[in-house]
């Protein structure tokens, strides 16, 4: 039957198929079937020294064909010669773009695959980290980021598309992007000209472990990559792309991935891998969750948050903004500076944009907010920066546990400790010329965590982002709570709770609230409009306001370890 709000999708590596039975990859094929509702296969031709026979291919199409599943195309750009010469040392053995010998391989497998396919996907291999002595001749002046995003402009025209469009013009060809965005332009991945030249694009939204593995990402990045890409040309992103790697032990982070992706909207849906994923556990937990998934689509329209400006080929303070979605400020990342929105976050990725200044001011003084961070400060000091704010970033660190917030007169009007020290870099600001909102104590001294500014007519905050950003899950539950308030002042609601705990807004005054969290877990959900009330859309019911302020109503939720709820805002 299908799911109603979004397409599954398996993609099937080279090597599975080249080596795979028929009868086996029929009964693999039955196990999935029992629990998924599947749309496509991507079938991929190549990888590495892999490449899957014409005969056996057009056999293995026909076999999901009759299954009424379709087939696509898939293509690692990954190579293994066999010969010395040609196989130098290349991370994952990516092909070198200024070997020619390398560049038509490369056009030989494209034209072999769009003989085969009318729609092929690239896995997200497709870059180069190639440092060989042609690669540096190549370069000449430029700077390897420069280099290599021209680089695999050309070859993504020339060698991919051209090739492809010569055998087939009516192939269909889609790039699928890694969720580490901040390295794009060091390894020529180039969104804003590739958007161009593909049909289509893909996201990568898998989860990996921020401590224990390489791709150091927060797990919010697997909502906050894929509303990127959507906003990089609306209609091109075709969906979001995850895998079971690094949650050998753990279901509920696999789990975890197809919630971010349907979450952020996504119209298809592709695991990697057939070969890793068949009669595995995970494949059945997964049946049961996309089901639960599909049907709270029904309540969700557009996702809707704080615009965070993530210019093209930048970086800085790399998903800092995620460090701070996984404590319930619910963000939409965008390429372009969102100059309609009565809010920006800015980051020192923005540092690079020459024009930074110039869009602040204009966004101030049409009475906009602008909440900046410490190191986007530190960045612009002596660029201009003076001229919206007295605050400073100095060379010295300071470690505290203790937090003041609430400014009154010339004190505060409350005192709270964190769960441990934390080392933050010490700003300095103008008494009176800038206003602290929260500030952190050691000793008998206190540093800005929280400024305030007015240029024009908007206000422009500052941040003061720890030296390690994991330690934003270290604030006091106080702190996170007054940060979640100013960044959500144009929302009706926001939450009073401890870290992890995401919040996913939608244009139809609904929300997802997810738990992060390993235990059990309470969670304040502050109402603004009291006119309001709060719904659980599920179950048809009202629930029940818990406190009332002077200014707000209260509701008390539960949360299990790793789970969410969908709620809804009504008159």
């Amino acid at each position: 039957m299908g799911y109603k709000n979004f397409k599954l999708a398996i993609y099937c590596p080279a090597g599975f198929l080249k080596n795979v039975e028929f009868e086996t990859l029929e009964k693999d094929l039955e196990f999935f079937k029992r629990y998924l509702d599947i749309s496509k296969v991507y079938l991929e031709t190549h990888r590495g020294a892999d490449t899957v026979p014409r005969e056996k291919m057009l056999k293995i199409k026909e076999l999901f064909e009759r299954q009424n599943i379709k087939t696509s195309g898939g293509i690692t750009a990954t190579v293994v010669f066999g010969n010395e010469e040609l196989d130098y040392y290349r991370i994952f053995n990516t092909f070198c773009y200024t070997n020619q010998k390398h560049l038509d391989k490369l056009k030989e497998i494209v034209q072999y695959t769009s003989s085969l396919f009318d729609e092929i996907i690239l896995d997200d291999f497709f870059f180069t980290a190639c440092t060989c002595p042609s690669c540096i001749s190549a370069k000449g002046n430029l700077s390897w980021s420069e280099f290599r995003l021209n680089l695999m402009t050309e070859v993504s025209r020339e060698y991919v598309i051209k090739p492809a469009k010569s055998v087939n013009p009516n192939v269909k060809l889609i790039i699928k992007y890694p969720n580490w965005i901040e390295s794009y332009q060091e390894t020529g991945y180039n969104p804003q000209t590739q958007v161009e030249l593909f049909d289509y694009v893909y996201t990568g939204t898998e989860t990996r472990d921020p401590a224990y593995t390489q791709q150091h990402l927060p797990r919010y990045a697997s909502y906050s990559l894929l509303r990127w890409f959507e906003n990089l040309k609306p209609g091109k992103n075709l969906g979001g792309w995850f895998d079971s790697l690094d949650c050998l032990y753990n279901i509920g982070s696999y789990l975890e991935q197809a919630n971010l992706t349907v979450f952020a909207k996504a119209k298809e849906i592709t695991l990697f891998d057939f070969s890793h994923l068949r009669n595995s556990v995970f494949v059945p937990a997964l049946g049961l969750q996309l089901r639960h998934l599909d049907e709270i689509c029904k309540y969700i329209e557009n996702p809707i948050g704080i615009p965070v400006y993530h210019p093209f080929n930048s970086y800085g303070e790399d998903h800092v903004y995620d460090y701070l979605g996984m404590v319930g400020i619910p963000f939409k990342l965008t390429p372009y500076f969102p100059e309609s929105s009565n809010i920006v976050f800015i980051t020192a990725d923005c540092a690079d944009d020459k024009d930074i200044l110039q869009k602040l001011k204009e966004h101030l003084l049409a009475g906009k907010d602008v909440i900046m961070t410490s190191g986007f400060l530190k960045a612009m000091q002596g660029k201009g920066i003076e001229d919206l704010t007295s605050v400073r970033v100095t060379d010295k660190k300071v470690f505290t546990n203790l937090f003041a917030i609430k400014t009154e007169v010339c004190s505060f009007s409350k005192y709270v400790y964190g769960k441990k020290e934390i080392l933050i870099p010490v700003l300095e600001h103008r008494i009176n010329a800038s206003w602290q909102e929260i500030v952190a104590i050691s000793g008998e001294n206190n540093f800005p965590v929280l400024m305030k500014d007015s240029y024009g007519k908007g206000t422009i905050y500052t941040l003061t982002i720890p030296e390690n950003y994991s330690d934003i899950y270290n604030w006091p539950l106080d702190v996170l709570t007054e940060i979640r308030k100013v960044f959500m002042k144009n929302f009706d609601l926001y939450i009073e709770a401890e870290e992890k705990i995401g919040i996913f807004v939608y244009s139809n005054d609904t929300f997802i609230i997810e738990s992060f969290l390993p235990y059990r877990t309470k969670v304040n959900i502050h109402i603004k409009n009291k006119n309001k009330k709060l719904i659980d859309p599920l179950k048809a019911s009202d629930l029940k306001v818990s406190m009332i302020s002077e200014n707000e109503n209260i509701y008390e939720i539960n949360l299990e370890p790793t789970s969410f709820r969908v709620l809804k805002l009504e008159n």
